[in-house]
């Protein structure tokens, strides 16, 4: 199952440009382009490089446009994280597809948010279109099959990723209620880590709307703060 990448070659560039340094609850992106590249910005352990002003332009000019710049270096690291996101939330569906339509998987939906990001060096302050959740919704039946187990594994490596880039992310897991009351689910919740220590929580929600032998899964990626 395939799972996208930040490039070196993106990473580098954002952090020439000026390090985008989205700041989350306990991490920033920022930080980790710069661990990528080997090159942390200042506030990571290292002093940023500092940014020539080309000549002939006003500094006025050129900070617009290097804000510029790396705001959209930054939307196509965000874009990365909504196609990782549709990307396995395809390939779980259409893994299950040929099972019995009772042990098939259903595709809920990506939600993105317009997210107000300013620019430290231009003050500049621009909506930028971030993932928020994914949802997939996994029958009970279909436990034990590797089909569930291979889905289940790529939702998880989802979430841990999305807390890496973020610093935190949540699965959120609603149960029908005619489920939790026969004990037919694990209610159990809590938060885990990821290799690089990042928490995922794990939250569980008894549903009454939700039709009995099915779970709802959704992949909240964490919020993004600060500046760039």
């Amino acid at each position: 199952m395939p799972y996208l990448k930040l490039s070196l070659v993106t990473a580098a560039a954002l952090v020439l440009a000026g390090c985008a340094a989205v700041e989350s609850s306990t991490t920033s992106l920022g930080c980790m382009l710069g661990r990528l590249t080997q090159n942390p910005p200042a506030g990571c352990g290292a002093p940023a490089t500092a940014t020539a002003t080309a000549p002939g332009t006003g500094a006025s000019g050129a900070a617009a446009a290097q804000a510029g710049e790396r705001f959209t270096k930054l939307q196509s690291v965000l874009d990365q994280e909504i196609e990782l996101a549709r990307s396995v939330q395809t390939d779980v569906v259409s893994s299950m597809q040929h099972l019995p339509i009772k042990l098939r998987s259903s595709a809920g939906p990506v939600k993105l948010l317009d997210t107000p990001i300013t620019d430290s060096q231009s003050g500049q302050t621009r909506s930028m279109r971030t993932l928020e959740s994914m949802t997939v919704q996994m029958p009970l039946a279909a436990k034990g099959r590797p089909e569930y187990t291979q889905s289940m594994a790529a939702l998880k490596n989802l979430a841990n990723r999305l807390a890496d880039n973020r610093g935190q992310a949540s699965i959120v897991v609603h149960q029908a209620a005619a489920d939790v009351q026969a004990q037919r689910v694990n209610t159990a919740t809590g938060v885990s880590k990821t290799a690089k220590g990042s928490p995922v929580k794990v939250e569980k929600i008894e549903d009454a709307a939700l039709a009995a032998g099915t779970e709802r899964y959704t992949i909240q990626a964490g919020p993004i703060r600060g500046g760039l």
